[in-house]
């Protein structure tokens, strides 16, 4: 017996398409997040060494670093929401019944990716605002502050995307 197979829809379909252009996003993210973290690594440890044993200090090793640490973190911000990683406070939503809480998951996820957006909204205007007034770091060797300032709003638009992806999913009950 030949059983056809149902076709999804137009909605479905797309939808899972862009499912998986914000992970792939989110996980490129990610990797670049990690390469931030070992250059990050690299620049203390070469700080040191150069420092404690060759008694030759460098002067860009803590510029490099607090522009890598920022990259790293907003960078990794996006997979610690897809993996539902964030840090909650949950036991009111633990005393409310199954349907409650998914319903309550839900509501809670859109907020979050309200915010998230609003957030990214305005630190893309202020970096915008930096890059147009050339506004530079006060570090020692200086830069334009948009080269640190431009992960910010990316980290938290692709977090609030993963946010709505949760927010618009139909809850699992008892979950």
């Amino acid at each position: 017996m030949n059983r056809a197979r149902p076709t999804e829809s137009g909605a479905a379909v797309t939808g899972k398409v862009l499912a998986r252009l914000l992970d792939l996003l989110t996980r490129l993210s990610l990797y670049l997040s990690a390469l931030f973290l070992f250059l990050l690594l690299f620049c203390y440890v070469y700080e040191v060494v150069v420092r404690y044993f060759l008694n030759a200090p460098t002067s860009w090793t803590f510029d490099l670093g607090t522009w890598f640490l920022a990259a790293s973190i907003m960078l990794a911000l996006p997979e610690v929401t897809r993996l539902q990683a964030n840090i909650s406070i949950s036991f009111i939503l633990e005393k409310l019944l199954a349907e409650s809480r998914a319903l309550a998951w839900r509501i809670i996820s859109l907020f979050a990716f309200f915010f998230c957006l609003l957030t990214a909204w305005v630190c893309f205007g202020e970096t915008a605002r930096q890059f147009a007034r050339n506004i530079e770091t006060y570090w020692n060797h200086p830069v334009p502050k948009w080269w640190v300032s431009s992960v910010i709003p990316f980290g938290l638009a692709l977090s609030g995307l993963q946010f709505l992806r949760y927010g618009l999913r139909t809850p699992r009950i008892g979950s």
